[in-house]
């Protein structure tokens, strides 16, 4: 539950964002994410198996928390 309102936090602020660029910038943008993204999950994947269940119920939490803030920050910052 934590870890969906955390991405959709956080995509909502990535929308305000993105919706004062230009095309051009906005495009740039989503490619830029896109790999981020991409390199983000194959090094979960790896640490994923690397670690396994061993941290797995931590793992999941941490995440939540750390989208979650992550996601009100950057909307702080695109309202205020």
């Amino acid at each position: 539950m934590a870890q969906g309102v955390a991405i959709s936090i956080d995509a909502l602020s990535v929308g305000f964002t993105i919706a004062d660029y230009g095309w051009k910038m906005a495009i740039a943008a989503a490619l830029i994410i896109a790999a981020v993204t991409f390199v983000i999950c194959i090094a979960g994947l790896w640490i994923g198996k690397k670690f396994g269940t061993k941290l797995s119920n931590r793992a999941q939490i941490l995440g939540g928390v750390i989208l979650i803030a992550i996601g009100i920050e950057i909307f702080i910052k695109g309202v205020f």
